[in-house]
């Protein structure tokens, strides 16, 4: 069987897993609205990418993941897609911009969004809230 190769990514220093696993350890699980925080907590996977059927996490030794909450049984992959792991990264520096350190460099021809300017959704004209970017299916680049 021949060995997948993905891009090299960074790997979390001590400090930055311990402070990964702390940023796992304070989500909220309380209550059934937070059951996805609930499985990510017992899976020890910090959630920092979502779309309608999957949830992209980190653990603390870098790992990339990807959680399909819809299925029965919320299987929990790792995250093979380049162009995935790279955009999951970039979204999760904005609520953790200590994490820029492992954003792996970017698959060649990757350009961030211009309808959603990498953000991954876009305010809709008529309605008081935004929805997916259809053009980078929610991730900020294609």
């Amino acid at each position: 069987m021949e060995e997948l190769i993905l891009p090299k990514q960074g790997v979390p220093s001590p400090a930055l897993a311990a402070q990964i696993q702390e940023w796992i350890n304070a989500l909220p699980s309380e209550g059934l609205w937070n059951w996805v925080s609930r499985v990510c907590k017992e899976e020890q996977m910090l959630p920092l990418h979502s779309t309608s059927i999957y949830i992209w996490a980190l653990r603390p030794d870098g790992q990339v993941l990807c959680m399909d909450h819809e299925a029965f049984s919320h299987p929990i992959d790792r995250e093979i897609d380049p162009l995935k792991i790279y955009a999951v990264l970039q979204q999760g520096t904005r609520t953790y911009p200590e994490l820029s350190m492992l954003i792996p460099p970017s698959p060649p021809g990757i350009r961030q969004c211009e309808s959603c300017a990498g953000l991954g959704w876009v305010k809709l004209p008529e309605a008081a809230y935004a929805d997916t970017c259809i053009r980078c299916d929610g991730f900020g680049w294609y």
